[in-house]
């Protein structure tokens, strides 16, 4: 009978070594996001919050870097058993490139993380809808999570004299602007020898759709960038346009007679945004539907159990940084990575039912 005991002990505690084993060897997980860079200080922000309490180090320790890799552990009960967690963060590629890299499983050279691993993300940021670029959300088997709202503005380098008068662009402008060239008496600018230039993003860009899809521009566009001599000259490449906002608000900084688009966030020192149709941006204008240059911005993956979904310690880290982008108190406080670049979905008075549609008042407004 002892003799029994004792191999029943043994064979429980050899089960429960090697559940303990299972559990460890299983236990890392790794989550790879993908998006605009429109949303690059939310995202390292909320990835920093993921591992408060824990350890954590980041590659490479600058905030400012376009692909950056978040690495530790985190004591969030809902992520007990499922450290180390590696959140790998690109927003170097776009928004939409992610998206298309997400619905057909396949990532290009460029969809990397820090390392230079060319890898299909998990999810994926985005203020595009997967319906505003061809993509059908639901034949694609997408799940979406709803985050906030992304303002957009035109900017001006405001330290530029010839550009001083130009402080409005009406649609007709907008479109002008952006598929041709004109002088600055076009837009409302005195000098008539001097010419304003665009400065784009490139199509991999939500920026780039949702004010095209705003302002109803469906022409290509015809965007600048400067050379050594701080001269304008005309990108021709196949897909012009550059590839973050930062890249633009610095253009613009240095192209002097020029205007570009960027999310809020990537506000800079001495760009000035410009009112559209007589309205200026404010977080105000945006919630109560006067100011109409914004979009939507979602999380999306795969739904399980299509190929692709998300494993089940993935989920839990994707609803963790999810439920702490859309906390109240993080959305609703003063934070710096949010507030004024961002606007809670909770706190608009509009809506749109698709993207650069029609803004109308919801129920109560």
């Amino acid at each position: 009978m002892k003799t029994i005991n004792l191999k029943k002990s043994i064979a429980l505690g050899a089960a429960v070594a090697a559940l303990a084993f299972t559990t460890n060897l299983h236990a890392a997980v790794t989550v790879f996001v993908e998006g605009g860079s429109a949303s690059q200080s939310v995202l390292y922000d909320r990835a920093t919050n993921l591992f408060a309490g824990g350890t954590f180090t980041s590659v490479p320790a600058s905030g400012t870097a376009t692909v950056r890799r978040f690495q530790g552990t985190s004591l969030n009960p809902a992520l007990s058993g499922f450290n180390p967690i590696t959140l790998d963060i690109n927003v170097a590629n776009g928004a939409i490139n992610g998206l298309v890299a997400l619905v057909n499983q396949t990532a290009d050279v460029n969809d990397t993380n820090v390392l230079g691993t060319p890898t299909v993300p998990t999810f994926v940021d985005s203020a595009t809808t997967p319906e505003a670029v061809g993509i059908d959300s639901v034949a694609a088997n997408l799940t979406e999570y709803p985050t906030y709202v992304v303002p957009l503005v035109y900017v001006k380098n405001s330290l530029f004299p010839d550009l001083v008068a130009i402080t409005n662009l009406t649609q007709r402008q907008a479109v002008s602007l952006e598929t041709s060239t004109n002088k600055t008496t076009f837009y409302g600018g005195t000098n008539n020898n001097t010419y304003v230039y665009f400065v784009g993003r490139n199509t991999q860009a939500a920026v780039r759709t949702e004010i095209d899809l705003n302002i109803y521009n469906t022409a290509n566009i015809k965007t600048f960038t400067n050379n050594s001599s701080g001269l304008p000259v005309q990108d021709a490449s196949a897909d012009p346009g550059l590839t973050s906002g930062g890249n633009v608000a610095t253009t613009v900084l240095a192209l002097t007679n020029s205007i570009g688009t960027v999310a809020v966030q990537n506000l800079k020192t001495t760009l000035v945004p410009l009112a559209y149709e007589g309205v200026s941006y404010s977080v105000t204008n945006v919630i109560n539907g006067s100011y109409p240059l914004w979009g939507y911005e979602h999380y999306y993956f795969i739904t399980a159990p299509n190929t692709g979904a998300p494993s089940s310690a993935q989920k839990a880290v994707i609803d963790a940084f999810y439920q702490s982008v859309t906390n109240s108190t993080f959305q609703n406080i003063n934070t710096p990575a949010f507030t004024n670049n961002f606007v809670p979905i909770t706190a608009l008075k509009v809506k749109r039912n698709f993207d650069g549609g029609p803004i109308v008042p919801l129920a109560n407004y």
